[in-house]
Formats: C-alpha cells, sequence, structure tokens
C-alpha cells in the first residue's frame, strides 16, 4: 500500500483552494482596449494586493469563433478568474464585491417549489 498523495501531517493549516468567476465586458466596443489595460495593469493586480485571500487572477476572452451561434453567445465576453485561499468563502467573496462596487452572489442551484 502506497502513502497519501500529499504530506497529511500538518493538513489543518492548509487553506482549501477555490476559484471565483466574474463575467464582464466593456461599457462599449470603443472601450475594448481602454478596458483591456486596465483589467490587466490595474484591477486584478491591486484585488491581489488589497484583498487577503485572493492570491491571483487572470481573464479570458470569449473567442469569436464558436460552436454554436451568436444568438446563443452570452452577452458578457470577458471571464476574470480569481484564484482564493481561504477558509471563508462567503466573507471573502464579499469583501470582493465590495470592491467591485457590487453584491456576491451564489451559483448555486435554488430547490424550486
Amino acid at each position: 500500500m502506497t502513502g497519501p498523495l500529499h504530506d497529511t501531517t500538518e493538513s489543518h493549516d492548509l487553506m482549501p483552494r477555490a476559484q471565483l468567476h466574474a463575467y464582464v465586458s466593456p461599457s462599449s466596443p470603443e472601450q475594448e482596449d481602454t478596458f483591456n489595460k486596465w483589467i490587466d495593469e490595474s484591477h486584478i493586480p491591486q484585488v491581489v494586493e488589497r484583498i487577503p485571500g485572493i492570491i491571483g487572477g487572470f481573464r479570458y476572452r470569449l473567442s469569436e469563433v464558436q460552436l454554436v451561434s451568436a444568438a446563443d453567445l452570452p452577452a458578457r465576453r470577458y471571464l476574470p478568474i480569481y484564484e482564493l485561499d481561504t477558509h471563508d468563502l462567503p466573507t471573502l467573496a464579499h469583501r470582493l464585491a465590495q470592491a467591485l462596487g457590487g453584491t456576491a452572489r451564489s451559483t448555486s442551484p435554488t430547490p424550486s417549489t
């Protein structure tokens, strides 16, 4: 029998890792270059620096080449992903939402009655 894949002797000190996804778009197509520069050079570095528990971030842009029709594509074309390291995900999500001027929303399904 082999041992564990990772050292569990100090597992109580390890923090759970998670990702928080936020779909966004620039306010207009004319603002796309400004938006890209802001999110890459200002926003993500500042969020990582200022909010404890956020350890990294990057973003994706929806490709123009898709397997579905344009009508089936999401309205927001960018997907920033924040890498999190915390024991208190709801509080961290709330802090990030406050920093972004919004509110944190769960994507967990709600049972219908």
